[in-house]
């Protein structure tokens, strides 16, 4: 069981929350079962996340809190079966958890509805799906190594976890539309290094002829990464995401005037540098996104310190920038920010 305990000085309130509790029980060798409030998470990307189909907190990541709390945990029911080749997971999401996304209330952002970057003032109406047993979120993972290699197949049925569906533009109501995502993966040791290899493809099932402009066309989604020491104590990874709007014709052909531009290929560069010193007391790093796609990037520098074995100060910068507000980190440009991290662990 984990808690978090919360003081936000924007919003001037405490708040508490259970990060994780749960009920783990294995009737037989090959077989697991976890019940309750959990962490779910798989696929091959670092920050990128193609068929790993669970909620984010986006607005943590952008503030500096810890990397595990980019995660947001899920009420879920997960079936774990291991046989001699293969292992296969089933998970069951019956209470809807979105992403945590830009609503101005943290951070100010592009608003699609009036063509602006807005802040506190957005006042969106976000409509969840119902609570009903029809709405339960299924998620499967197959997966199996052979050799050093772990290829995985996977599957989802549920919803888009960010609201990407307009209900009412009046009324500034969005929604959650219906999603299937289908997806494949193989990662393994590449030229001294690991490389991964990832593809998803997200059937937007309430607009899949992609003539609705108020929901999110249907996608193909792919994944290249490597990772590899150049020397010791010192790592660089690499990744090349693409993601593809299928029926875009159709998408331009509805498009409001006054809409935003997108492309049919968006392009994102990442690179990760990791330097450790002082007998890896010290870890020097970089994070960096690129899209030449939409001419925009952000930089995740940080330097953190070990003082004691139980305690940790990070000092680090969330730094945004692109030429358009509409694009995914373009519309972050006035929110740059600098945080002092202290972890004890215990």
């Amino acid at each position: 069981m984990k808690a978090d305990f919360l003081g936000d000085a924007i919003a001037e309130e405490l708040s508490a929350d259970l990060r994780e509790g749960y009920f783990d029980y294995a009737p037989l060798t090959n077989l697991e079962l976890r019940l309750g409030r959990q962490i779910l998470t798989w696929g091959t990307g670092d920050f990128l996340f193609i068929n790993d189909v669970f909620p984010k907190d986006y607005i943590s990541f952008f503030i500096g809190r810890q990397p595990q709390y980019l995660k947001l945990p899920s009420d879920a029911a997960k079936v774990s079966v291991f046989l001699p080749s293969l292992s296969l997971d089933l998970v069951a999401i019956p209470s809807f958890t979105p992403d945590n996304v830009l609503t101005g209330e943290s951070l100010s952002f592009y608003d699609p509805l009036s063509n602006q970057i807005r802040g506190m003032d957005a006042g969106f109406i976000l409509t969840e799906p119902k609570r009903i047993l029809g709405n339960t979120q299924i998620a499967g993972r197959l997966s199996a190594q052979v050799g050093s290699i772990e290829f995985a197949l996977y599957g989802y049925k549920g919803f888009f976890l960010s609201p990407v569906g307009v209900k009412d533009p009046a009324a500034r109501e969005l929604f959650y539309p219906e999603l299937a995502v289908y997806g494949a993966s193989v990662r393994g040791p590449l030229l001294e290094g690991i490389g991964n290899l990832e593809v998803g493809y997200y059937d937007s099932l309430e607009d899949r002829a992609g003539t609705n402009p108020l929901v999110e066309n249907s996608s193909i989604k792919y994944l290249l990464g490597y990772e590899r020491q150049v020397w010791t104590d010192f790592t660089v990874g690499g990744q090349y995401y693409v993601e593809q709007m299928l029926q875009f014709r159709r998408f331009e052909a509805s498009r409001p005037a006054d809409g935003a531009h997108r492309d049919e290929f968006r392009h994102l560069l990442t690179l990760r540098l990791t330097q450790l010193l002082w007998n890896q007391t010290v870890e020097l790093s970089l994070f960096a996104f690129y899209s030449p796609s939409d001419e925009d990037y952000y930089l995740r520098p940080a330097v953190s310190y070990k003082i004691t074995d139980q305690l940790t100060a990070v000092l680090g910068a969330n730094i945004f920038g692109g030429r358009r507000p509409s694009t995914a980190f373009g519309q972050l440009d006035r929110n740059d920010n600098v945080y002092l991290r202290l972890t004890y662990g215990f």
